[in-house]
């Protein structure tokens, strides 16, 4: 299994990538709390039924695939002399997989008992499914900062790439909602990234 890993690990960040495009297409977005009434809340997911339960397993899947990854790119680093900023990619992954399990836990708790659960409770939960964001905001930062950074002493991805990255970051840390576009930037980004580093190190491996 570590061979694997140390093989196709770079992969399995563009593979998660692809699932969270996937899960776009899955997965309801939580409603506006702050728009709609208590009752349409609490309806909303009553009426999505067993079959939202397929978009919280998929988002555990891409969660460790994430992980996996981000822990493969702080070894890679670290094997090319990174010491500061190797960390910073296994952080990173670690809080976007935080994210995807709190927010699969509340989904779960939601789809599967909103009904019978207080009104206040339902509505509290699904309005911190709404915003967060702010791990995955974290995290896309850490990981960016630390692959592009380092990329010159590394060689894992190209110089403009790097630069793409720190745009990247600098769109991300801009007060939310304008930082909704990193969201969007870096996900690509990350994409080309994974294939780059794949072809560099873990083809190799």
């Amino acid at each position: 299994m570590q061979r694997f890993i140390q093989r196709f690990g770079a992969l399995f960040i563009s593979l998660s990538i692809l699932g969270a495009f996937l899960l776009s297409f899955v997965e309801d977005e939580p409603p506006d709390v702050s728009e709609l009434s208590t009752e349409q809340v609490v309806a909303h997911w009553v009426d999505l039924g067993d079959g939202a339960f397929l978009g919280v397993w998929l988002g555990m899947v891409i969660g460790l695939l994430a992980l996996f990854g981000g822990l493969w790119t702080a070894n890679a680093l670290r094997e090319r002399g990174v010491t500061t900023l190797a960390p910073g990619a296994a952080v990173g992954t670690v809080f976007i997989a935080v994210g995807i399990a709190v927010d699969a836990a509340s989904r779960v708790a939601l789809l599967d008992a909103a009904e019978h659960m207080p009104v206040a409770a339902v509505v509290a939960v699904s309005a911190m499914l709404q915003y967060l964001w702010l791990p995955f905001l974290f995290g896309m930062v850490l990981i960016t900062v630390s692959v592009s950074a380092s990329a010159k002493q590394t060689g894992l991805i190209p110089s403009w790439l790097a630069w793409v990255g720190y745009a990247t970051v600098l769109i991300l840390v801009i007060p939310h909602p304008i930082s909704f576009i990193g969201f969007l930037v870096f996900a690509p980004w990350m994409f080309v990234t994974g294939i780059f580093m794949f072809r560099k190190a873990g083809a190799a491996a």
